[in-house]
This record gives C-alpha cells, structure tokens and sequence, in this order.
C-alpha cells in the first residue's frame, strides 16, 4: 500500500498571504502621505492581545474609541476605517497605530481611558433610564392593599386592608430624599477613637510614630557625647588639685 502523501495546511498559507496583501495596501496608502518616512511598524510594542482580552473584544474597544474625543483616539480611527472589511481581520493593529501617527502604547493608553469614559456613561444612561421604571414598582409595592377577607365560602366580607410592604416604603423614602440615611457608622467610629484615646492616657502609653520610638531608642542605646568647653582662646583655665574634677554627661 503506496503511503499517502504530504498534503500542507493551505490554511497557514492563505492567513500569511492575505495578512501580507493587506498590510501591503495599508503601506501604499501610507505612503501617499509620508514619502521619505519610514515604514517601520513591526518595531512597536504588541498590545493585540491586551484588546482581545477585554469584554467584548476588539469590536468593543473600537466602538470605545469611536466614542472618545481624542485626537490620537479619532487618528486611529480613521485610518481603521480607511481599510476594508476584509483587511480588518487581517491587519494588525499595531500597523493601524504606525499608519495613524501613534505609538501602540499610546494606542493603549487612550483605548483605557476610553474604555472606561464609555463604561461610565452607559452605566449613568441604564440608571437614569430605568429610574422610572424602578420607582414606579417600588411605589407600587409600597402602596398595593391586599383585601382582608372573613367569612364561610357561601358568604364572604371584606373587613379590612393589608398595608403596602414595609421595605418598600421605606426604600421609596429614601430614594425620594424624605428619609435621611442614618450615618450611625461614623459615630461609632468616633466614639470608639475617643474611648481608646482616654485608655492610652490612663495607662500612660501613647501612640508614637515610628521615627520617634527610633530616635528614643537611639538615645537610650548609645552614650551621650561630651560637649567641649566653650572658652575663649585667650582665657587662662586654672586646675586646683584639691578639688576633684566633675565631667556631666
């Protein structure tokens, strides 16, 4: 039985050329504008993979950047939207980023800040928009009444009304500003402060930054340093043997 042959994946092949082909194009456009420059994008740092890592991947960070009022955030998309559809899943983005005038990581930088701008404003416009929405199930929880029923099955009478859910009004309060949030934590926290302060005090041992317990400790360890006399040079210094000489520390 004859061995079966070598048959080469065509795949690899296709992905280089096609990636080839389509930095190729992004070059020639590049060089329409930039004829002495040179092309140099494979020297940039490679952020790829920082992009596919995020929520949502490259499509995300992309509409981000739409979003961002950056000067090197709106460079880098114009010249991504200057390439076709087909070249966008092909070329590089640390290529867009040469081709744009930016550095990759500066690329970086600004896809983080614009990443989050756009994070904080979506999250900003789903609260605002359910707003509506949320108070008005809390209102009515917070004031449905449920009929209290007495009675047999052939007779029954309603003689009274449930009240509305207590958490909800509550939170309904609260969300309305006619309840105020009790701040009973921060008391706490002073009051715990002032009670530790009175038992330092009366046993004598207070708090000290380190470099003050270092300096004490540096003292009581080494010996003090005799001063020298302050005389003039002139003065004549008489010793009398009969009286012991005192050196103070």
């Amino acid at each position: 039985m004859p061995p079966a042959k070598f048959k080469p994946m065509k795949g690899a092949k296709t992905n280089t050329a096609k990636t080839a082909a389509a930095v190729a194009r992004l070059k020639a456009r590049w060089r329409l504008e930039n004829e002495d420059a040179e092309w140099e994008p494979e020297k940039e740092p490679i952020i790829t993979p920082m992009f596919k890592s995020v929520a949502g991947g490259i499509p995300h960070v992309i509409k981000a950047l739409r979003a961002h009022d950056d000067e090197d955030a709106q460079a880098f998309v114009e010249s991504y939207d200057g390439l076709s559809r087909t070249d966008r899943a092909y070329v590089p983005l640390e290529h867009v980023a040469f081709a744009a005038g930016i550095s990759s990581l500066r690329l970086a930088e600004v896809a983080q800040t614009a990443l989050f701008l756009y994070g904080q404003m979506t999250t900003k416009m789903l609260l605002s928009s359910a707003m509506p929405k949320v108070m008005k199930s809390t209102i009515k929880a917070a004031t449905d009444e449920v009929p209290i029923v007495a009675g047999t099955l052939a007779c029954r009478v309603v003689v009274g009304r449930t009240n509305g859910d207590v958490r909800a009004m509550e939170m309904f309060h609260k969300m309305s500003g006619m309840m105020p949030i009790p701040k009973g934590s921060q008391i706490a926290i002073q009051v715990n402060g002032a009670d530790r302060e009175e038992k330092q005090i009366e046993s004598g041992h207070t708090w000290k930054y380190p470099e003050e317990r270092l300096k004490e400790i540096v003292a009581i360890t080494n010996p003090k340093q005799l001063e020298a006399p302050r005389t003039v040079p002139s003065d004549h210094i008489h010793f009398d043997a009969n009286r012991p000489m005192v050196f103070e520390r």
